[in-house]
């Protein structure tokens, strides 16, 4: 353990070392006529010991904080410098690497220079020399109020650096470098220039700046731009959009009459707000009312104090209602208000994409079942009666002894499959003994396929039921008294079929969210021992994502059911190979297989949402045409529907021309030759 410490401890200082090493050997000291100079050339050095190595080159103390870490340090010098050059090159390194160096007294304390206007920053005078060094400045003011000053100097003022206005004494406080305090107050210098140099500085109180510069600049031709320069004679304005305030530059009388010209045009709406009507051409009247109030209340109550003015508005000064009947909002507003809210629902009231949602169920079952039975009796009145029997569907051994003792045959009824019977009977016609073997085998295959189809808007909910309505019994009474029978039965009646609901959401260029519920519901066919109707149900519920044309299964169950059921004699129905003559078998097994599948397609335009359906009418009437050897349409079924979809509302045969002169008479007949006439007696073109 201890050879361990001591190889850490040695491999440390080796470090520290030749860290010092590379910085000493890089730093050349070079002999002048005034002192000593140095070429400083360090790559990736830490800085740690870049600070011991200009304590020794400057003869100054530090006191480095514990949070300056930079292992990093690269300086590269071509001339030899100073003791003071080497400080000021120290300066500005720190700088570069976040730090800063406060003065205090015989030391020099190097921090963050996040902190370092929190510590005792020297205070000097206007002749001080320029520098990297953080420093702290009064700037008097002479002309110009102090406050309006600020909000041009703070964006050149790093955030940690200071900058402070005394409004008694018209004054600037700013903490920073000393190179960037000097730029300042060039740029005070040249703002609180007395005439032509002076600035006025105008905030507005409804008018956005930027607006008003512009009206300005119509006004005075001679007016800079928003950034322009002053000409001959004339005055500059500058729109500071980020505090909405107005920076004149000028003459004092020019300064004075641009500033009442401000005045005048910065003033309220003096309208009462004007009405208008908009009709919606894809939006909904109601909903689109909703919205536009939430937006006028939000602007009513958004400031108009920072960045760009924003439309101040009171809720009694907006009014927005929706007219149901011709889709339409009626509002009232200021212009400004007016402007903002038809500029809203110019961008909502747009054409919506249709989405065709193709949905397909397919069922595949199959009903397979093998039964085999052996069933006897034997005996008589006198001796008595034995019998092997095995209930089921059809003849079976308790029935045929019922009928043999009733003498009734007719209850006796063959069941499915082969049914075979051996006996023999006494002299009086009593049967002696008695078989019976039955044996059936059954197959059934189901092929089911439904394919509803759907269109709807982007984002609006759809459904279509294709079924039946069958009416449920809730209740019976019958209500007795008095002789007077009033017997009831109340009923519900529920939707049994095929339902589909779907919500689409295109959610991008070519993928659709789609929030589908899809049910399908039959009457069962055999209800066993129920009471009423039963009915069976396939639900599905999800949300998915689609592409565009892309069929995708949505989800499935496939059902394999298998039931063995054996009646046997005990003891006898063990027996093997015989022991199938005391015994009944019967295997079922159901199989059955479904997929639900779906296809969406984004019709973005009409041009094709009418290929669309051009193509599913083509579809039907496929059905009621074929091709025969000539390449021509020929009709399968007698009365075909039209062949084109453009014709399926018109009527299934052309009015004849002495139809219509029966019609309308020969004084109220169309004139022969009329676009009218040769429109109504052109035949149909099939």
């Amino acid at each position: 353990m201890m050879s361990f410490f001591r190889a850490s401890a040695l491999k440390t200082i080796i470090v520290v070392l030749l860290s010092a090493a590379a910085l000493t050997v890089q730093a050349q000291v070079t002999a002048s006529d005034d002192g000593k100079s140095w070429t400083v050339n360090i790559r990736n050095a830490d800085i740690q010991a870049f600070i011991s190595q200009i304590a020794e080159m400057t003869g100054k103390n530090f006191v480095v904080d514990p949070r300056v870490r930079a292992r990093d340090v690269t300086v590269v010098s071509t001339k030899a410098l100073t003791a003071g050059e080497v400080y000021e090159l120290f300066l500005s390194v720190l700088q570069v690497h976040g730090y800063a160096a406060v003065p205090s007294g015989d030391i020099t304390k190097i921090v963050p220079n996040t902190t370092a206007k929190q510590s005792n920053l020297p205070l000097v005078d206007k002749n001080e020399k320029g520098g990297e060094e953080l420093v702290t400045r009064v700037i008097p003011v002479e002309n110009s109020p102090v406050e309006e000053l600020v909000p041009v100097l703070r964006p050149l003022v790093p955030q940690y650096g200071h900058l402070a206005a005394v409004g008694s004494a018209n004054a600037l406080i700013i903490s920073d470098h000393m190179d960037n305090i000097r730029r300042m107050e060039a740029i005070i210098g040249s703002l609180d220039s007395a005439e032509s140099e002076d600035v006025l500085v105008i905030k507005l109180e409804h008018a956005f700046a930027g607006d008003m510069v512009k009206m300005l600049e119509s006004l005075t031709p001679k007016t800079g731009g928003r950034r322009g320069k002053t000409q001959d004679g004339g005055v500059t304005v500058v729109a500071d959009e980020r505090t909405n305030r107005l920076i004149i530059k000028g003459d004092r009388i020019t300064r004075q009459r641009m500033a009442e010209m401000v005045r005048s045009l910065d003033t309220p709406d003096s309208s009462s707000g004007g009405v208008e009507v908009v009709r919606l051409s894809h939006g909904d009247a109601k909903a689109m009312a909703e919205l536009l109030k939430n937006f006028a209340d939000g602007a009513s109550s958004a400031k108009s104090g920072d960045g760009k003015a924003a439309v101040a508005a009171s809720g009694d000064k907006v009014s927005i209602q929706a007219d149901e009947s011709l889709n339409a909002l009626v509002l009232r507003a200021e212009p400004a208000m007016m402007k903002e809210l038809k500029a809203v629902i110019s961008q909502l009231d747009v054409r919506r994409a249709q989405i065709l949602i193709e949905a397909a169920i397919v069922e595949i079952s199959g009903d397979q079942g093998d039964a085999l039975g052996f069933q006897y009796v034997a005996g008589s009145d006198e001796t008595g009666v034995g019998a092997i029997n095995f209930g089921g569907s059809g003849l079976n051994i308790n029935s045929i002894l019922q009928a043999l003792a009733t003498d009734d045959p007719s209850g006796l009824s063959l069941g499915d499959g082969i049914t075979a019977g051996l006996g023999e009977t006494d002299a009086n016609g009593d049967l002696e003994w008695g078989a019976l073997i039955q044996a059936l085998s059954t197959s059934s295959d189901v092929n089911l396929l439904s394919t509803p189809s759907i269109l709807t808007l982007d984002n609006q909910e759809a459904s279509i039921i294709v079924g039946e309505n069958v009416p449920f019994v809730t209740g019976q009474s019958t209500n007795t008294g008095s002789g007077v029978s009033n017997p009831f039965t109340t009923i519900q009646r529920e939707d049994v079929g095929l339902t589909l609901k779907v919500t689409p959401h295109v959610a991008g260029l070519s993928t659709i969210r789609l929030e589908l519920e899809q049910e399908n519901s039959a009457v069962k066919e055999s209800a066993g021992d129920a009471v009423d109707i039963v009915t069976t149900t396939r639900k599905l519920q999800s949300t998915v994502l689609a592409d565009d044309g892309e069929t995708i299964a949505l989800g499935g169950l496939i059902k394999d059911d298998i039931r063995v059921t054996v009646r046997k004699v005990p003891l006898l129905g063990d027996i093997p190979l015989l022991g199938i003559l005391f015994r009944s078998t019967s295997k079922d097994r159901v199989k059955s297989n479904l997929m639900v599948f779906l296809k969406p397609t984004i019709l973005a335009n009409n041009d094709r949402l009418v290929k669309m359906s051009r193509e599913k009418y083509m579809g039907l009437t496929a059905l009621q045409f074929k091709l025969n050897s000539k390449g021509e349409l020929e009709q399968v079924e007698k009365n075909p529907i039209p062949q084109r979809l453009d014709r399926i509302f018109e009527g299934r045969e052309p009015v004849q021309q002495e139809f219509r002169d029966a019609y309308f008479g020969e004084q109220d007949s169309p004139q022969a030759g009329s676009e009218q006439d040769q429109a109504d007696a052109a035949p149909e073109a099939e």
